[in-house]
């Protein structure tokens, strides 16, 4: 070629072939992308792509979000708290029957009238009933507030028999319930009960929390975990 031709390149020829294989690992590389090019466009222009891709990916969806949602409710399942269970008594400096003190060491009877030490019910929301009280409602409400932190609900009779104490277990639709009367009123008389008055019961034994004239908007969420966590807490 004459050489006073400068729009022609060069060819250069290398002494060693091996110095081409980078462009031939490069030309390869370019067929096989084409080929599966070509495969994927078959695939997506046939017919049955074009009718059965969507269904198929919504069915493919709709199963992993319910293997996500399976598998968050047995996560949730086992991280559930257990029924807590009670501790030693406490020691604290308050006197028994105040909010920081431990119940007061009495008995009371159980619906059969065998008599129930009430520290041996720890922990529990416990509520004082004032005789024909007709707060089956109420007390329903306060049952599934106990039962989210797996609390038992004891409710406290001035006087038995009460026909209506005496039905709550199998009127109350939420947790686990239990019954007793206190004649001599003497829980009545330690917290100056008024109402449905309402006592947290800490796992050691001591009141957290004292909640009188109860109503269906009272919320004791707080106080019945903070019973759990903390030990004493504060009088409302």
């Amino acid at each position: 070629m004459p050489e006073e031709m400068p729009w022609a390149d060069p060819v250069v020829v290398p002494d060693d072939i091996r110095a081409l294989q980078p462009d031939i690992d490069a030309y390869h590389r370019e067929l096989r992308l084409a080929r599966r090019r070509r495969r994927r466009e078959r695939i997506t222009s046939s017919p049955a792509w074009r009718r059965w891709s969507f269904p198929v990916g919504v069915l493919t969806g709709a199963l992993a979000l319910a293997a996500v949602v399976v598998a968050l409710l047995a996560v949730d399942g086992a991280a559930r708290p257990t029924h807590p269970q009670a501790v030693p008594l406490a020691s604290p400096s308050v006197g028994a029957g105040r909010v920081g003190g431990l119940l007061p060491a009495t008995a009371v009877k159980a619906a059969d009238g065998t008599p129930v030490a009430l520290r041996s019910l720890r922990p529990a929301l416990v509520v004082l009933a004032p005789t024909r009280c007709n707060c089956t409602s109420l007390l329903d409400s306060l049952a599934a507030q106990a039962a989210e932190v797996q609390l038992q609900l004891v409710v406290i009779a001035p006087q038995s028999p009460d026909a209506e104490v005496a039905a709550l277990p199998g009127q109350l639709h939420h947790g686990n319930i239990v019954v007793g009367y206190d004649n001599q009123s003497s829980l009545t008389a330690a917290y100056a009960a008024h109402g449905v008055t309402a006592l947290v019961i800490a796992r050691d034994g001591v009141v957290t929390y004292v909640q009188r004239d109860v109503t269906r908007s009272t919320r004791l969420e707080l106080p019945l975990q903070a019973a759990l966590l903390l030990g004493v807490g504060a009088a409302s």
